[in-house]
């Protein structure tokens, strides 16, 4: 059940078609909201009964964050106008604030739109409750049941070294995240999660305007079956629940936010760029392990992983030292041979 009283937030923006200050945001204050009206070519609505329903996981979360608040927000809030509840237990009231949606496209396009009209700060997330075409590396598929986590990470774009290297941080933060949970993870570069060699998350980071969103699909409860992976596919896929014990999908994701803003501000501290390539190299899978290298349109060959460079790229040696055996890994796949 949710609070039948209702929050009527004012119109506090006169220029509708301006992005607003944060001042001005409903969700700068965090903590989870459900958009129980949904909206039209973005999401379906979603309610605590709808997403108990779903799947074991949302019905855990939906007991621990209420009870729920309804807010209105008027049309001058553009894509986010309509019918909100907003979480009022204590699970999470710190987080920077979940946006969780009904079946869409996927969670990414919503964050975009939420994002562009100045709604989404940074560590503010969309989660969905499922995706029709989710989408992963080099557009490829992500396969999207219901229970696990498909969400679009507002992420800081960074100046220098942490804009370079921004999507091997974004992994190494979630990654640091989910160790301290007790999930032994690493980034397989460029930014997949693996534990035990196995994949269990996927990062696509997206840049327009000056802004980042990243996209974030985490096995939870359920992985792809092996007949579903790509040919070429560099490692089986696995879910968390393999490994250990999952609270809820969106109590999860919220703590891995919660420590992956702490973990990005550790970076920013760190003096130079050499220093966040060795901050970041601490949780790189396959370091000093053999490899099979694809680069776009070459056949192939076998390196070893040696670190990573300072703008993000992966340091590889082919054979012994020498003269051009050195070498980094800008854009390609590696797999563990």
């Amino acid at each position: 059940m949710h609070d039948s009283g209702a929050d009527i937030v004012p119109n506090a923006v006169k220029n509708p078609g301006a992005s607003r200050p944060l001042s001005q945001n409903p969700f700068e204050s965090g903590g989870v909201w459900l958009w129980e009206s949904g909206g039209p070519g973005l999401a379906g609505p979603v309610s605590p009964g709808f997403l108990a329903a779903g799947h074991p996981l949302w019905a855990a979360d939906m007991a621990r964050l209420g009870p729920w608040r309804t807010v209105e927000l008027g049309a001058e809030y553009g894509p986010a106008a309509g019918r909100w509840l907003r979480g009022e237990g204590p699970a999470l009231a710190g987080a920077p604030a979940i946006l969780v949606v009904g079946p869409c496209a996927t969670s990414l396009d919503a964050a975009w739109a939420f994002a562009e009209a100045g709604l989404l700060p940074p560590f503010a997330s969309v989660v969905a409750v499922s995706q029709t075409s989710g989408r992963g590396q080099m557009r490829r598929e992500w396969i999207s049941p219901p229970g696990n986590i498909y969400a679009a990470l507002s992420w800081p774009a960074g100046e220098g070294a942490l804009a370079a290297m921004a999507p091997v941080v974004v992994g190494a933060c979630l990654a640091d995240a989910l160790y301290a949970r007790g999930f032994a993870a690493t980034v397989k570069w460029p930014n997949d999660l693996l534990i035990e060699g196995r994949k269990v998350a996927g990062i696509l980071l997206e840049e327009r305007h000056g802004r980042i969103v990243a996209g974030v699909g985490i096995n939870c409860a359920e992985a792809p079956d092996a007949a579903s992976l790509r040919r070429d596919h560099a490692a089986p896929a696995a879910a968390l629940a393999d490994f250990g014990e999952v609270p809820g999908a969106v109590t999860l994701w919220g703590e891995l936010v919660k420590f992956g803003q702490t973990c990005y501000f550790q970076c920013v501290a760190l003096s130079d760029s050499s220093a966040l390539s060795r901050f970041v190299e601490r949780r790189l899978a396959w370091l000093g392990r053999e490899v099979f290298v694809r680069e776009s349109g070459s056949d192939g060959f076998r390196a070893r992983i040696v670190g990573l460079a300072e703008d993000g790229g992966l340091r590889l040696l082919r054979g012994e030292s020498g003269p051009g055996q050195d070498l980094t890994l800008h854009c390609g796949s590696i797999s563990l041979l």
